[in-house]
């Protein structure tokens, strides 16, 4: 029998008996605290997901290094999306490739970053002694193209748009998003690390233009966070520029495994991403009946709220939160969101004690 028939076989198996149920709660929390904070994936199938993971483990031996650069991985996901193996490099998560794009090609220069959005981009320019410039978003945070390109100078090296933009949630226009690429000579980075969420992606757009490079990762959809594997499309000249400044076995070899269980399993993780829009537009018609706040529409595994009572400050209702068992992230300090908080999206047990317990904190 092919193995992979008989993990397929498994996988049913552990499935069956909870079909009809309410998606996999026993999963969604750690201790008394309900994680809705990190935007990890616990709609994925706790006991499907640990199957996997010890058929990983088995396949490979401990004793010996990684598959260099990721190439086992590399040749999965190439597979998956229809490139070649030269235009896709892998890394130690999403953040490793950040750090590499720096080191390649900020270095100490400018990037021209659009905000407010992740803050890793930062960190990784700054390790590097570079600078950022700034472009905002409009206020209904859609990408301004217009501005986007107008900042750009002689100094800026790179530019980093966050699309579904983390954490307002929404996706970028594509026509926009193109317009940025083709109208500018630097690399466009484009971090696609929730676009299995959102109505498209640009995976295979980057490998024909010679300036965009699209991210993601296996950490959501996927529901790998603790896996750290992340990986980029792109030319390959570009990935080739980048995968000469990689150590050759920052991968481990049970990620890379990993990566290919469940791409072999993909019509199942489509379904849990199919689960998680639903949750998604659940979640946000609750939150849209909550006096005092304001939900924005998202594109991601999370949403983004605002707290209109000028009396109450997101941070505050941030630990109130906390203390009440829910860790949700505060996003009230960045540009253009004040008082705004990001939950994840999580069960349904979870997002109604979740609503339940953000109206009793909202009214003291």
């Amino acid at each position: 029998m092919d193995p992979s028939e008989s993990i397929d076989k498994k996988v049913k198996e552990i499935l069956k008996p909870k079909l009809g149920k309410d998606f996999y709660d026993e999963t969604a929390s750690q201790g008394n605290m309900v994680r809705m904070g990190l935007n990890e994936n616990m709609i994925v199938d706790g006991c499907v997901a640990n199957m996997l993971l010890e058929e990983a483990a088995k396949r490979t031996d401990p004793r010996r290094y990684p598959a260099p650069k990721g190439s086992s991985a590399i040749k999965a996901i190439s597979e998956s999306l229809g490139v070649w193996e030269d235009e896709v490099i892998v890394g130690n998560g999403a953040d490793e490739i950040l750090d590499l794009i720096c080191k390649v090609y900020v270095g100490g220069g400018e990037a021209l970053v659009v905000e407010p959005t992740f803050e890793m981009y930062r960190f990784y320019i700054g390790l590097g002694r570079g600078r950022v410039r700034a472009s905002m978003m409009t206020k209904e945070f859609g990408l301004d193209a217009e501005g986007v390109l107008g900042g750009i100078t002689d100094k800026t090296k790179a530019l980093f748009i966050c699309s579904p933009n983390n954490p307002t949630g929404r996706q970028f226009s594509k026509d926009d998003v193109l317009r940025v690429v083709e109208d500018c000579d630097r690399l466009v980075v484009v971090d696609e690390a929730y676009s299995d969420f959102a109505p498209y992606s640009l995976s295979r757009e980057s490998t024909r233009y010679q300036n965009l490079l699209v991210l993601r990762t296996f950490s959501k959809a996927f529901g790998m966070a603790g896996l750290r594997l992340g990986y980029a499309t792109s030319t390959n000249e570009t990935t080739s520029w980048l995968r000469a400044a990689q150590s050759p076995f920052s991968v481990n070899e049970v990620a890379q495994e990993m990566a290919r269980l469940v791409l072999e399993n993909n019509k199942i993780y489509e379904e849990w991403v199919k689960k998680t829009v639903e949750e998604r537009a659940y979640l946000k018609a609750e939150l849209d009946d909550v006096n005092g706040i304001e939900a924005f529409d998202s594109d991601a595994n999370f949403i983004l709220f605002r707290i209109l009572n000028k009396d109450l400050r997101s941070s505050d209702v941030v630990a109130r939160l906390k203390g009440a068992g829910f860790e949700v992230r505060d996003r009230g300090a960045l540009p253009m969101l004040k008082n705004c908080i990001r939950v994840t999206v999580s069960t349904r047990q979870n997002n109604m004690r979740f609503v339940g317990e953000l109206v009793k904190e909202l009214r003291g």
